[in-house]
Order: structure tokens, then C-alpha cells, then sequence
């Protein structure tokens, strides 16, 4: 049996024929249904300060966000605040492996424009971004933070692997 893949499918499609179905996974299309989703979400009240932690999370199973925080299975990875920044804001997102718990490098970026409420999200060379169980994400304000800009929250979307 042939089976007809829409051309350029987006993370979380699912195609179904005849008593079978698929879901793309962002890279490959997952027979009889996708890997469970993994949400986590973050909120701090009030103006940020220089180089806060806003959320700290070590992930208890493997899981793979996807490339550009692009969602999955119709969830999308959102963020906002609630006061409109004065300038740009880039808060940074960083992994560190359960190997060195202590080391953490830069895997994307939550921004914020001037004027604005609404983040737009990024992952390192627009990559998916892979967590075993035990990595810690991190999302940590910037060093230099926005006078007006306050009480962000954030909701990351995955997918365990």
C-alpha cells in the first residue's frame, strides 16, 4: 500500500488513511500516533533583575524541543509580559547536561521587542534542541534588564523522546 504524505508538513500534523494514522514528529512521520508532549511553564511577577533565573527545570525523561520552539501536536511555545518593554529585551535559554549539572551553554533566545508584550523564540542555528533525563534547562534574564518590562511568563513546548 502507497501512502500519500502531505508535501512540507508542519511539527504535530497528523495524516490519517484508512484505519491507520501518522503524525509528524518535525523530522520523520511517527506510525499510529506521536511522542507524548512535554510542557513547562514560567512565571515571574515584577521587573526582572540582572541575570535572574526565571526558570530552572531538569527534565525526569528525555525530551527534544523543536527547532525555532515550533510547536507540537497544536501547542506552541509562548511568552509575553505585562508591561510593554521600553527596549528589546533577550532572555537566554541554556542547557546544562546531568554529566556538568554546573555547565550551562546558550541553546536559544525568548525576545521581546521594544513596545511590545508578545515574545518571538529562537533555538541556537534554528535546530531542535535535545534533553536527556537528568539536563536542566535554564531561562535566565538578561544582564542588563528592561526598566518597564515585568511579570513575564513562559510555556515551552517538547516532546519526549
Amino acid at each position: 500500500m502507497s501512502i500519500d504524505f502531505p508535501a512540507s508538513p508542519s511539527n504535530g500534523t497528523v495524516h490519517a488513511s484508512g484505519a491507520m494514522s501518522w503524525t509528524f514528529d518535525g523530522t520523520k512521520w511517527v506510525a499510529g500516533g506521536a511522542q507524548a508532549k512535554y510542557i513547562i511553564g514560567c512565571y515571574v511577577p515584577g521587573l526582572l533583575t540582572a541575570s535572574q533565573y526565571l526558570l530552572v527545570h531538569t527534565f525526569s525523561k528525555g525530551i527534544t524541543i523543536p527547532a525555532n520552539f515550533g510547536a507540537y501536536l497544536g501547542h506552541a511555545s509562548q511568552g509575553r509580559g505585562g508591561a510593554a518593554a521600553t527596549g528589546s529585551v533577550a532572555i537566554d535559554v541554556r542547557k546544562a547536561t546531568a554529566a556538568a549539572p554546573g555547565t550551562f551553554s546558550s541553546v536559544g533566545t525568548i525576545s521581546v521587542a521594544a513596545a511590545a508584550l508578545l515574545a518571538t523564540f529562537a533555538t541556537t542555528g534554528g535546530t531542535a534542541i535535545t534533553f536527556a533525563a537528568g539536563d536542566t534547562i535554564a531561562v535566565v534574564a538578561p544582564a542588563t534588564p528592561d526598566a518597564t518590562f515585568n511579570n513575564f511568563n513562559a510555556t515551552l513546548v517538547g516532546f519526549e523522546t
